[in-house]
């Protein structure tokens, strides 16, 4: 093989000491001269493989680290949030987004290019075309806005009316106005535990909105119950068969779950009386029993239910005597005690929240979200 003398590769081996000891194995000791092929072949793949694994050790002990620690102070919700808002921000529609606090049947009639955003209460577009930034899709009349996603109006003259009191988001040009003949839900105090309870994906309204103004049905307070115990997936599965005749066919798996797992029972042996009001104290009931109580042991009877709810924490004294002085149990009234009873300590010592989020039943990022909001 021919040998060129190179004197500049000598010199910087005498600097590199690990470099040298690299080169020295492959030549005599009498013969300071390298071969071409060793040089370019050998020497060079060997340093390249050196500063590989030099580079990844750096990465893996410095820059690694630091990416997941940066990655671990962002949850998905506040990621998501920031990435509507770098959406909005580009289309660049209408600028910073105000809060308006509005009532039940307040109307927000949109010019194109606005932008909204449900963050409380609830609300549906009763004219026109709005596109849902969030998930992609266009929410047409009659449709239903979602909350804490981004809404673009896709023309002129697009209208949504608030079915249940809250507060919008809006950017752009807008102005509001009130539904014919609309009026606001009367005595509702507890749209904020409902939006709660919605973000956690446990209490759910119609086209109508939550309903917070009107009394709930038994069947209702069934499906509410089998929430709260984290146990829906089962009982939308549950394929069993139930006595009643007058549940309706979406309620019939929910019922069903309940009567076979014991939880309720009908109000004869073929009715269940599934559009009858809800009364107080047998959501009352209901809640305790989610606890971890048991009426059929004697930790307390349906009669005082009320006050046992009092004494666990699901409601305070002066909520307990309005609904009784009032005569009324509304769902407003469902969604502030479920929401109480969430954070209260079941038999076993932990919050029924703990246990429905160990049970897979609700997100993380859902309850910090929640936890947050300081109710």
């Amino acid at each position: 093989m021919k040998r060129q003398p190179l004197l500049i590769l000598a010199a910087a081996l005498l600097v590199c000491g690990t470099a040298a000891t690299a080169v020295s194995a492959a030549v005599a000791a009498n013969d300071p001269l390298v071969t071409q092929s060793y040089a370019v072949g050998g020497y060079l793949e060997t340093i390249k493989a050196r500063a590989g694994a030099a580079a990844q050790a750096v990465l893996a002990q410095k820059v690694t680290p630091q990416l997941e620690q940066t990655e671990a102070a962002y949850s998905e919700t506040a990621t998501r949030a920031a990435l509507e808002q770098r959406v909005l921000a580009a289309l660049g529609g209408g600028g910073a987004m105000t809060d308006v606090q509005l009532a039940a049947n307040k109307t927000v009639t949109c010019q194109a290019g606005a932008e909204l955003c449900l963050t409380a209460g609830s609300a549906s577009v009763t004219r026109g075309t709005l596109i849902n930034l969030s998930e992609g899709w266009a929410v047409t009349a009659p449709g239903t806005l979602v909350r804490n996603q981004i809404y673009l109006a896709a023309d002129d003259g697009a209208v949504l009316q608030m079915t249940g009191s809250g507060t919008l988001r809006i950017a752009g040009s807008y102005q509001i106005g009130q539904a014919a003949g609309g009026t606001q839900e009367s005595g509702v105090r507890y749209t904020a535990y409902a939006d709660a309870l919605n973000t956690l994906g446990l209490f759910q309204g119609s086209g109508k909105g939550y309903e917070l103004s009107r009394a709930s049905t038994r069947v209702e307070g069934v499906v509410m119950l089998i929430r709260l115990l984290g146990r829906e997936t089962e009982a939308r599965q549950f394929t069993g068969s139930h006595p009643f005749t007058d549940v309706p066919a979406w309620a019939a798996p929910y019922v069903a779950y309940a009567y076979r797992q014991g939880y309720t029972s009908g109000i004869s042996s073929t009715e269940f009386g599934a559009s009858m009001e809800l009364r107080y104290r047998d959501y009352m009931t209901f809640l305790l029993r989610a606890l971890g109580y048991s009426d059929r042991n004697g930790d307390f009877s349906w009669s005082t239910a009320d006050q046992m709810a009092v004494s666990v924490g699901i409601q305070t004294a002066s909520e307990r005597s309005a609904i009784l002085s009032s005569g009324k149990f509304l769902r407003d009234h469902v969604a502030y005690t479920s929401f109480r009873a969430l954070f209260t300590k079941t038999t076993e010592g932990r919050r029924m929240c703990d246990a429905l989020l160990l049970r897979g039943a609700i997100s993380q990022d859902a309850l910090i979200d929640v936890e947050e909001k300081g109710l």
